[in-house]
């Protein structure tokens, strides 16, 4: 080899090692890169390819009523979801098939993301263990929390619904949603190199179960006042309808009631007006059931005592271009008889007399025109026109309910004073909420002659003689009032049937306010709404362990054996021939959670026996007429 050519190989390798050398640095300096100072972000991107991290809902608290009965929990059910770019397609359509959904809906969802979707929610456990038998790669059965409540339409105004992502959307499920929401939990499933899910997982985070709340609602008395307003609305058939009980001395709402009702656990399928609590959301003229405190503030105004006397014009009397009529034409008639008797022009003439301001400050003080402060969404305000719209024709009108709009809960609310010797109490649904303190809006003396007034109403002479159950006096008021049209004009045909009144008259244990919507049979308050007033009446005094007068015990006897017997003992473990109402007694007595298919009586159940069940179990049963 030459000397040129052994300078030029010499080179060559001296060419090579550089660059080898270059090379070994850049790795050198690649790898102090990667093992420091990007260490902390390569891990974090190892732990994302090695593990998923998945949220999973909390169970909702409690709703239970004033005895502890529980009237909403969450149930655990099973959902189905996937890994969507685990999921074989060749394996889509026996999934969807499955899934009872169609294929294109199921390719949708999956390509819609390349993780976790969920594929169907809050299925049957049947259909789940079905989709769980095919072994799909990627498809996974998550447990979540389903809302229910076991007396269903009975309470589904008051309680509301809930979403399928666990919030609430209706009812006390909303407005103290943030009381009952629970905790989120957090779990950590591992994905194995090809980035497949693995069995199990790990809890970062436990769910923690939300806040119970406990309300001053009876179930029972709740139960009572659901089917004597069905009752009532069907036989007179009304358009709807709405029943408030409460418990003067606190004010706490023992049942509350609508209809049209809906079923809370599958609402979706009613319509949003069949959602709506009608006993806060719609107002109505009360009618002569405002009549008592019309008196009451003539009373207060010391120009009227209980004896004094007003001359009713004999049925027609004119005020500007406006002529009030009373149904029966009367000549003199005292305050009480103006109650009984319902005389229009009577209220209407004490009114005029005291003036509107002193009518004004009765009413507004009674609380009409403004909202009670319960704790449930969507409640109206009533309408109260302010002072300065009242002249003669208006201060008028007002004295016997005609325009003046209140909702059955204000009109409860008021008779709560009457029957509380003047004090005024806030209505209280949920316990251990802050409450403004009682407030004495009438003088107890009045109050007593207002309520030994409304005693003779109710009496055999009265209006609302329909009222009374047998053994007992109701102190208590009708009314009926004309409905008005989208044109502003009272309307001929269309009318609200009133009563309102306290029971027993003497001491008062409940105020019940009912009201029916457009009755077609009749119209009048004495005729269609004293009737449930009665039947509610009857059946929640026993049960409250109020008896009636001694001279009276047989009915006592009968109604109690009606009210108060226990729910039969199934036969050999099974339900099967009983009744929904005596099937919901059973659970509620065992702390059983029930989950009812059907309407009539039982022809099947889960589990098969009842032995195996222990309080806070799920008992299904199916019905059939």
């Amino acid at each position: 080899m030459s000397g040129k050519e052994r300078v030029y190989f010499r080179r060559r390798v001296d060419v090579v090692a550089g660059l080898l050398a270059l090379g070994m640095a850049m790795l050198a300096i690649r790898a102090v890169d990667l093992q420091w100072m990007q260490a902390g972000h390569l891990n974090e991107l190892a732990e994302k390819q090695r593990y998923r991290t998945f949220e999973s809902v909390a169970p909702r608290g409690l709703i239970t009523d004033d005895k502890g009965r529980i009237l909403a929990n969450s149930i655990e059910v099973p959902s189905i979801s996937a890994i969507a770019d685990e999921v074989p397609s060749d394996r889509i359509p026996a999934l969807a098939k499955a899934l009872a959904m169609p294929v294109g809906e199921l390719k949708r969802r999956l390509h819609a993301h390349a993780g976790f979707v969920w594929l169907s929610r809050q299925v049957a456990p049947d259909l789940a263990a079905r989709v769980m038998a095919l072994n799909i790669p990627g498809v996974r059965q998550e447990s979540e929390w389903r809302r229910y409540q076991p007396q269903g339409p009975e309470t589904g105004h008051v309680l509301g619904f809930v979403g399928i992502d666990g919030h609430g959307l209706e009812g006390l499920e909303r407005s103290m949603d943030s009381e009952l929401s629970g905790r989120p939990g957090l779990m950590q499933v591992r994905r194995d190199a090809r980035g497949h899910s693995l069995p199990g997982g790990i809890w970062l985070r436990k769910p923690k179960m939300g806040q119970s709340i406990h309300l001053y609602l009876d179930a029972a008395i709740q139960s009572m006042a659901y089917a004597a307003l069905v009752d009532g609305i069907n036989a007179n058939k009304a358009k709807s309808g709405s029943v408030v009980v409460m418990r003067p001395d606190d004010g706490a709402i023992l049942a509350m009631v609508s209809w049209p009702s809906f079923n809370p656990n599958d609402f979706s399928k009613y319509k949003p007006q069949q959602w709506r609590n009608r006993a806060i959301t719609d107002v109505f003229e009360p009618g002569s059931s405002l009549k008592p405190f019309t008196l009451a503030a003539g009373l207060l105004s010391g120009h009227w005592h209980p004896d004094s006397e007003v001359y009713c014009e004999k049925g027609s009397m004119r005020i500007a271009n406006y002529v009030i009529h009373d149904d029966h034409p009367e000549t003199w008639l005292d305050l009480t008889q103006i109650l009984a008797k319902s005389s229009n022009i009577g209220a209407a003439k004490i009114a005029l007399d005291i003036g509107p301001e002193k009518l004004h400050h009765m009413l507004s003080k009674l609380g009409f025109g403004e909202r009670t402060g319960i704790r449930l969404g969507g409640e109206s305000p009533g309408i109260l026109l302010p002072i300065d719209r009242w002249g003669p024709v208006e201060t008028a009108n007002i004295a016997f309910g005609q325009g003046i709009a209140v909702t059955p809960l204000q009109l409860a609310t008021a008779f709560c004073v009457l029957a509380n010797g003047g004090m005024r109490v806030s209505p209280r649904l949920v316990e251990g909420l802050p409450v403004p303190p009682p407030e004495r809006v009438i003088p107890e003396k009045i109050t007593h002659e207002i309520m030994g007034m409304l005693d003779v109403a109710a009496s055999p002479d009265g209006t609302g003689k329909l009222a009374v159950p047998a053994g007992y006096r109701v102190a208590g008021k009708t009314g009926t009032a004309q409905k008005v049209n989208p044109d502003g004009r009272y309307s001929d045909h269309r009318f609200t049937a009133v009563f309102a009144g306290a029971v027993p008259a003497d001491h008062p244990a409940l105020v019940i306010v009912v009201m029916i919507d457009e009755p077609s049979e009749s119209i009048y308050g004495g005729q269609v709404s004293a009737p449930i007033f009665r039947q509610i009446a009857a059946a929640a005094l026993p049960y409250l362990g109020i008896a009636p007068d001694p001279g009276q015990a047989a009915p006592w006897k009968v109604l109690q054996a009606a009210t108060t017997q226990p729910a039969p003992a199934p036969r050999h473990g099974s339900l099967q021939g009983m009744s929904l109402r005596q099937v919901r007694d059973y659970a509620v007595d065992n702390g059983l959670q029930l989950r009812v298919h059907g309407s009539g009586w039982v022809s099947r159940q889960s589990p098969a026996t009842l032995a195996s069940l222990e309080p806070g179990n799920l008992l299904e049963v199916w019905l059939s007429e």
